[in-house]
């Protein structure tokens, strides 16, 4: 089975990952996406900083899976592997998330597939 990108959401993953790789941080990403009332992944109109760095942080979005997930399942990539690798340097510099984010981010992912926080970008066909 393969994942194919559902647009527009597709555009807002692409987006937020090449700001951060920019080195724009977290909370001004936060901004503009509810300055111009982009909607978060539930629907609802507030964005937090771990919902955007999971995002960040998902290989999925290079179209590899999470340790968890099932290997038979591919996804197509959403962004260049050079630039998702550059938004996780971009985090991990001085004054590119608050104190103690990575860290919470990164422990979200390994206790559970983040790629779940956006997976309607991602649809499965046969």
């Amino acid at each position: 089975m393969t994942q194919l990108p559902v647009e527009p959401q597709a555009g807002v993953v692409r987006e937020i990952i090449s700001r951060v790789a920019q080195g724009q941080a977290i909370p001004q990403v936060i901004r503009e996406l509810e300055g111009r009332g982009v909607p978060a992944p539930r629907g609802g109109p507030r964005w937090s900083w771990s919902v955007v760095s999971d995002i960040v942080r998902n290989p999925a979005y290079i179209g590899k899976p999470n340790v968890d997930e099932d290997e038979r399942v591919a996804w197509a990539p959403l962004v260049p592997e050079q630039l998702f690798f550059d938004a996780q340097r971009a985090l991990e510099e001085p004054g590119g998330s608050p104190s103690g984010a990575p860290a919470f981010g990164l422990l979200l992912c390994a206790l559970g597939p983040c790629y779940g926080v956006f997976a309607s970008c991602l649809q499965a066909v046969s």
